[in-house]
């Protein structure tokens, strides 16, 4: 799809809008929806679950992923990191003999180096982070974490122990069979409530709902501020018939290991049927590709409006979910391209007892 289909949405008022979000489905959507829905009117919460102190630094890889990609320095190969950055650093250590399994770039360093410098002279890392985002440039877009607390992901392994999530994704590649999920706890950020409570919108981005959405869902208030969004949808991190969005192999393996563990299946009905019984009503409408429209029956048996679009396209995601957000409580304008297929949206109404399609004829709820 060219720019010029964004055209009909990007002068629409549509009110704020908060994406929760992990790292690299955050940096994949947010830079793209910034642009769509115009300055001033996201919020990024991000998640604070895969935080942890290395060799005295506070490292908060999701949220440093995504100011990356706003700014326009993240390394969109490895999908996390600094663009062109080097591993002397991480060398030098693994040469002393010390823990190096987490790879920090010595760009990358210097960004934890200056958040840890903030944190220790007492400001949140929420103001660490409002002072990154300026010097990484990354624009008119609020980035703030889910909670101002350490509030680290635990899992429980087959085999017994329990590690926190970085040693099991990036230390034991995400290998080692999963019997348990245990997001920290913790207060929300004010900042995060904040944004929720002046939002029109919110979005539960596409990323891993347990160790990504769930862990900013699992704070405290966070849940309840959600609910309480007029419009709340949810994007699906994985597309039946192709690989999920700016995912690699490793991503999805994490994420059918997680869900599993939880009892769920890793499609876009899977995840639905996740959020629909994790936290009933939470989500009004659920987008999921178009290739995968054989699965919007099952999403509507959830209560959710299944909404298609061509899922593999920020783009083209983005730009759906400012024309559903501009339509608010009404009707929602479907725009149809070559072939009949969506350009925008298509918003599957809800079956009548008879089996036919009703129009759809109140807010997306």
């Amino acid at each position: 799809m060219d720019r010029a289909s964004v055209a009909p949405v990007r002068a629409v008022t549509i009110g704020r809008t908060v994406l929760l979000s992990g790292g690299s489905g955050g940096a994949w959507l947010a830079p793209v929806l910034a642009r769509v829905l115009g300055p001033g009117n996201l919020t990024v919460v991000v998640n604070v679950g895969d935080d942890l102190d290395w060799h005295g630094l506070r490292v908060c890889p999701d949220l440093d992923t995504v100011l990356y990609a706003l700014g326009g320095h993240l390394d969109t190969g490895r999908g996390w990191g600094r663009s062109g950055d080097t591993f002397v650093a991480t060398a030098a250590l693994a040469a002393l003999g010390e823990a190096s399994w987490f790879g920090v770039g010595d760009r990358d360093l210097a960004t934890h180096l200056v958040r840890s410098e903030h944190l220790a002279s007492g400001r949140s890392l929420t103001e660490a982070t409002e002072a990154l985002g300026r010097q990484l440039g990354a624009g008119a877009v609020t980035v703030v974490p889910a909670s101002d607390q350490l509030c680290p992901t635990r899992l429980e392994l087959e085999d017994g122990r329990w590690v926190g999530f970085q040693e099991w994704y990036v230390g034991e590649r995400a290998e080692p069979a999963v019997r348990t999920v245990a997001p920290g706890q913790g207060p929300a950020a004010s900042a995060a409530l904040e944004a929720l409570a002046a939002a029109s919108a919110v979005v539960l981005g596409p990323s891993n709902p347990l160790t990504s959405i769930g862990t900013i869902l699992a704070l405290d208030g966070m849940a309840e501020a959600v609910g309480r969004v007029p419009l709340r949808f949810a994007v699906s991190p994985v597309a039946a018939t192709a690989p999920p969005p700016g995912a690699v192999a490793h991503h999805a393996l994490a994420r059918r290991q997680l869900l599993g563990a939880s009892g769920d299946v890793d499609s876009p009905a899977g995840i639905a049927g996740h959020y629909a019984r994790r936290y009933p009503g939470l989500v009004d409408s659920f987008v999921l590709d178009i290739q995968d429209a054989a699965q919007a029956p099952d999403v509507e048996c959830l209560g959710m409006r299944p909404v298609l679009t061509r899922l593999l396209d920020p783009l083209q995601v983005a730009t759906t979910l400012a024309g559903l957000f501009a339509a608010g409580p009404g009707a929602v304008p479907v725009h149809h391209g070559q072939g009949g297929i969506p350009m925008v949206a298509a918003w599957l109404p809800r079956r009548e007892k008879g089996g036919a399609r009703s129009a759809p004829s109140g807010p997306a709820r």
